[in-house]
């Protein structure tokens, strides 16, 4: 079982201090570097407060002196107790704490210790007989002698040793270790292991201070442990080194300048010593262990040895038409790089690119200083580099070179032509709308529109995209002329998709519903078509598609895009669009009730917003502070905390509507208005909105502000006639989903208010089954909650606690603690589990399970959402609803939805 190091420090505390005479061997394993020293330091630690601290041993290779295992040895025998001989209780503990009964004894290092000590191991873990000390143990499980492996793993399987694996550190982890110094690329590259991340930090300060001191600790640890490789098994290293990654023997053989039949001999023993892996699924294909280890090694490499095996790589590669790997070695071969090969370092980094664009920049990099701006080849490494820069959002550099390029190129001279600068400039302006930052390609954005060599090329969809979704991102109208133009231009791909996605918010604004529903539709059909190394090129067209399902209520179809869109972005490393990915994904979880993934998804797109994307940091801040409303613990405040935070790191935005301020303003005001403070909760929604037209906040936020408008007008006595009004007449004009539930459920309180308590109870019964259809979860349980009281004053208490427990029960699945609170307290009682809708006729039939499918099934959620959040099969799902609709005979969700709620009602 992996665990995390605060894990297994808990564990290994548990098992050292159980009460007993019997110890037993407890093994550590983990990769270099995992953090197997710092963890036994902090168990040693935490025994020298006891009356029997901890003895530590490292076992070293060819060790020929007295063993560790002698000392363990002599302990065993010893075995001492925490008392003296007459029994008296052992004093002058520095604080008391609990004691341990057992000696306990660390041996670090085990996969290094000699053929005697691996044998006094395996009779150690047999525990006949069982030893008086606790063994602890700590080994490398790719250098672990098999021998010792399978003891280990045998007497584990039957509870007489105990195996304690650390996992990785998660992301979170690593933050909270190791600070936001530690980068988004570089807690990737480290794969969660603690020393290579430290590693590569001083790697960076090494580079930025051109000094070598940060890094030599590191240097000095990997050699140490090469210390002692022969000759010919250190060459072979250094070239492993060399090549990095899936090489083979010949190769190797080559660039080590060693027989093949030498070299395969020395891989055999790095493998065992876990200095070289092999690759998965081939085995004949090996790599050096890990990036930080080889980037250590190579720096400690003789430069004259380099530099004639980066010359000896390249001999090979070429042969191979190895491309990738060739632009490697010949962008770091000393003997500079030649003109001819520029040319292909270009191509292997731009190949590079879309798998790890962090090595197409070291490739690219050095080539600036080699390449003037005005030659052919200067003006190519400059635009790879622009996208390269781009994909990692460090847009100031990739925005400097694109007007180098632009500037210095012209018809007359060799080098990139229009269509490649414009392919660059129409990535680097989605980037710029992704970001929300500055819009310096505005003006050249427009250049290349107008080429009319460009017009009849798949390049002038992508443009006109481009400039159309910067408008969009601006709050700007669409020019509809260019959007058909485009759009009828015929060619495929992410960014058709995102002129779909265009045209359906260009539809929306203008009232034409069923049309941009249609687009929406088919621009996200469109988006399931493309492939992944498509999508790749296209990704700011995905985030395009998610706003337009934002925007018209479909939830689940956004969760899915972003979904697949962020995992896409991580495996090609294209950092800048995570904020914005995370932000949207964040939004569409909360309207579907998943508190605790939106809070999740807000944390995340914080810490991707850290630096250079402040606007998408205040934006996170706001949608985590709207998760937390609901799902906070009554009275906390935290909700409100971060609203606050929301609002005081707000940026400049580019455009006169605030969304993150209008969400932050929202949060502010709902707490409000729970907390009992109406007026209040009407000054701060009318104060951001700037009047009652609620013109400084996003469409589509409107009805869910004029709806808290008219339940805090409700409750401070009011006229919501006028809120009311402009809430019909904006869900006349757009008519989404959530709108038109929003409108209804705000025609219920206008009634209410009226003291049309009858025709208050329809519309609240109404807006629950639009807020169901929507999937929205948490706001068709707020719904049901005002129903329940409308009931409670029409004298109906038995469908009054009825709609509160299943208000109730929606709340407490979707871990809305504070609605929770708030539906208890409207009819001044605690509601219980949902058990009175066993007694429902609807529900006269079913088994428990099935009603409980049922309940899910009603709350908007998914067949496999349902199934994970039941912890069974989909297909089990599929067969209950079946049993479901047979006996109650309807036959879809919304027709079950509203037969409970008839039955409620």
């Amino acid at each position: 079982m992996a665990l995390s190091p605060s894990e297994a420090l808990a564990r290994l505390l548990d098992l050292t201090y159980t009460p007993g005479t019997e110890g037993r061997l407890i093994a550590v394993r983990g990769d270099p570097g995992s953090g197997k020293t710092h963890l036994l330091s902090a168990l040693v630690q935490e025994r020298q407060w006891t009356a029997l601290p901890a003895t530590s041993y490292r076992c070293t290779r060819g060790e020929r002196a007295r063993t560790a295992i002698d000392a363990v040895r002599a302990l065993l025998r010893q075995a001492r107790r925490p008392c003296g001989e007459e029994g008296e209780e052992v004093v002058g503990l520095v604080r008391e704490r609990r004691r341990p009964d057992r000696e306990l004894v660390v041996l670090e290092d085990v996969h290094l210790a000699d053929e005697r000590t691996v044998s006094e191991l395996i009779t150690f873990s047999g525990g006949t007989p069982a030893p008086l000390v606790d063994l602890v143990v700590t080994l490398r499980p790719r250098q672990t002698p098999p021998e010792l492996a399978e003891a280990l793993g045998l007497t584990a399987a039957f509870g007489r040793t105990e195996l304690i694996d650390l996992a990785p550190l998660s992301d979170h982890e690593m933050l909270t270790a190791f600070g936001p110094s530690a980068s988004y690329e570089l807690r990737r590259r480290s794969g969660g292991n603690p020393f290579a991340l430290r590693a590569l930090q001083a790697l960076e300060q090494d580079e930025r201070a051109g000094a070598d001191s940060p890094a030599t600790p590191f240097e000095l640890a990997v050699s140490q442990e090469v210390r002692d490789l022969t000759p010919h098994e250190r060459h072979v290293l250094h070239a492993a080194a060399v090549l990095r990654s899936r090489f083979d023997v010949e190769l190797l053989a080559e660039v080590a300048a060693l027989d093949v039949v030498v070299a395969s001999a020395a891989v055999h023993n790095l493998l065992r010593r876990d200095l070289v892996r092999a690759e998965q699924p081939v085995d004949t294909l090996f790599s050096i262990r890990d990036e930080v280890f080889g980037t250590l090694l190579r720096r400690a490499i003789d430069p004259g040895w380099a530099a004639r095996a980066h010359q000896r790589a390249i001999r090979r590669l070429s042969a191979r038409g190895q491309g990738v790997q060739l632009g490697f070695h010949l962008a770091s071969s000393p003997s500079g790089t030649r003109q001819g090969e520029l040319t292909r370092i270009i191509a292997a980094a731009r190949e590079l690119m879309e798998s790890d664009v962090s090595e197409s920049i070291y490739l690219l990099t050095p080539l600036l200083a080699e390449t003037p701006h005005s030659s052919e080849a200067g003006l190519r490494v400059r635009l790879a580099l622009c996208s390269a820069f781009g994909r990692v959002g460090r847009l100031d550099e990739s925005r400097n070179l694109l007007f180098v390029v632009h500037e210095a190129a012209s018809p007359d001279k060799p080098g990139p032509d229009a269509a490649e600068r414009a392919e660059e400039v129409a990535f680097v302006s989605g980037v710029e709308a992704v970001l929300s930052q500055d819009q310096q390609t505005v003006d050249l954005l427009e250049e290349y529109l107008a080429l009319p060599e460009l017009r009849d090329t798949p390049l002038w969809p992508r443009l006109a995209f481009a400039r159309g979704f910067r408008q969009t991102m601006q709050g700007r109208p669409v020019e509809h002329g260019e959007l058909d133009a485009a759009l009828q231009a015929g060619h495929a791909g992410p960014a058709r998709a995102g002129l779909l996605a265009l045209r359906a918010l260009a539809e929306l604004a203008d009232g034409g519903l069923t049309a941009a529903d249609e687009a929406a539709c088919r621009s996200g059909e469109l988006l399931d078509r493309t492939p992944e190394h498509q999508l790749a090129r296209g990704l700011d067209a995905l985030c395009a598609v998610a706003i337009a399902h934002i925007y018209l209520g479909r939830f689940t179809d956004a969760r899915r895009h972003l979904q697949r869109g962020l995992a896409i972005a991580r495996r090609r490393r294209h950092t800048y669009l995570l904020p914005t990915l995370l932000v949207l994904l964040s939004e569409s979880e909360r309207h579907l009730g998943l508190l605790e993934k939106a809070r999740a998804s807000a944390d995340a797109a914080i810490i991707e917003s850290s630096s250079g994307t402040p606007l998408r940091l205040s934006q996170a801040v706001a949608l985590k502070a709207a998760a937390e409303l609901w799902a906070q613990p009554p009275g906390s405040g935290r909700a409100r905390g971060l609203a606050r935070q929301a609002l005081a790191q707000q940026a400049p935005s580019p455009t006169r509507v605030n969304g993150s301020a209008a969400q932050a303003a929202l949060v502010l005001a709902q707490d409000a208005w729970l907390e009992g403070d109406p007026r209040h909760c009407i000054a701060l929604l009318l104060n951001e909105g700037r009047g009652r037209r609620l013109a400084a906040i996003p469409t589509n936020q409107h009805s869910a502000v004029r709806e808290l408008l008219c339940a805090a007008g409700m409750d401070a006595g009011l006229p919501l006639d006028d809120w009311a009004h402009l809430s019909h007449e904006h869900a006349r004009r757009h008519a989404t989903p959530p709108d038109r539930a929003y409108d209804t459920l705000i025609q219920g309180h206008l009634h209410r208010s009226q003291g049309a308590l009858v025709e208050a109870a329809r519309h609240y019964q109404d807006a629950t089954a639009l807020f169901a259809e929507a999937g929205m979860a948490v706001i068709q349980a707020y719904a049901l909650g005002h129903a329940a009281r409308v009931h409670a004053e029409l004298g109906r208490a038995e469908r009054a606690r009825g709609l509160a427990d299943l208000a109730g029960e929606l709340a407490r699945r979707a871990g809305a603690q504070t609605l929770t609170a708030w539906i208890d307290g409207l009819l001044g009682a605690s509601t219980g589990p949902a058990a009175g809708i066993a007694e429902l006729d609807v529900f006269g039939q079913l088994t428990a399970r099935e009603r409980e499918v049922a309940m899910l099934l009603c709350s908007g959620m998914k067949r496999s959402e349902i199934a994970e959040r039941l912890a069974i099969s989909a297909r089990t799902v599929d067969v209950h609803l079946t049993r479901v609709y047979r006996k109650t005979g309807v036959a879809s969700r919304v027709q079950l939805t509203l037969a409970v709620q008839r039955a409620l009602l």
